[in-house]
């Protein structure tokens, strides 16, 4: 039940469960995994680098991808897996309510992804 002292804690429930219906709809559910202690993605530091590692996890497995392909078809295949990553970004962001402004962030981030390749170049 939710109450003023727990309210955020309510609504956090209430967003992850609608994240929960409507990946299923796209046959995909949470896998249970198995910790030694309580999940730690509360501190900053520790989720900065879960992020990290979930980007590079990302780039890996679309890089990994590509490679494995005929030449000639890694380019088209490489422009796909960036229009599948912007629309996880979009459903992602999609589970907050408008005033949380997420669609604006992911923007942004996608902004500076793109720059990154010249950037680096």
């Amino acid at each position: 039940m939710c109450g003023d002292i727990d309210e955020h804690a309510c609504v956090d429930e209430e967003l992850f469960d609608r994240f929960i219906a409507l990946a299923s709809l796209y046959g995909v559910s949470p896998a249970v995994r198995a910790t030694d202690g309580p999940t730690a993605l509360s501190g900053e530091v520790v989720r900065a680098g879960y992020m990290d590692t979930l980007f590079k996890d990302g780039l890996s497995r679309a890089l990994s991808d590509g490679v494995n392909l005929p030449e000639g078809e890694r380019m088209d295949a490489l422009a796909g897996q960036a229009i599948v990553f912007a629309r996880l970004a979009g459903f992602l962001a999609g589970m907050f309510p408008p005033e949380a402004d997420q669609f604006r962030t992911v923007v942004a981030a996608l902004t500076q992804g793109h720059s990154e390749p010249a950037e680096i170049v």
